[in-house]
């Protein structure tokens, strides 16, 4: 019969806890890679939303700035069109007006016109009138 060594068992008890030991580290060391891994994924997964929020906020700046000159370029439009209508209507007036004083002197000139013609006619009843009206004038001499 042989002597069990005594120390056997809890050497063996040591390799085995040791075998633990190392897993165990091995195991916690993975761990904290992939956490180092999955941290540096994260941060650039903020870094590209921070990048695609800026390149927002620059494209929004930029439309409310081109938006800004529309509505400037459209304020525009609208005082010169404004400008257009109340020149119209100021030459509109002045159309009429012209017409009313046109008709005016037209109707003075027919009121005028009509007496003349009742002038010659009572001239014409009149016999030392009608003799002055019957003689032949020379044709050099313009009547006015």
């Amino acid at each position: 019969m042989l002597i069990p060594d005594p120390i056997r068992p809890y050497a063996d008890l040591i390799r085995w806890a040791l075998w633990v030991l190392l897993a165990g580290g091995l195991f916690v060391a993975g761990c904290q890679r992939g956490e180092d891994g999955a941290a540096a994924k994260a941060q650039a997964s903020i870094a590209k939303a921070e990048k695609q929020r800026d390149d927002a906020r620059t494209e929004s700046a930029e439309n409310l700035r081109a938006a800004n000159a529309c509505g400037a370029l459209l304020e525009q439009v609208n005082d010169q069109t404004q400008a257009s209508i109340n020149a119209a209507e100021l030459a509109r007036k002045a159309a009429a007006e012209a017409a009313r004083r046109a008709e005016a002197a037209a109707a003075e000139g027919q009121r005028r016109a009509t007496a003349a013609e009742k002038e010659l006619q009572a001239a014409k009843t009149r016999p030392a009138c009608r003799s002055q009206l019957e003689i032949q004038l020379c044709d050099s001499i313009p009547l006015l």
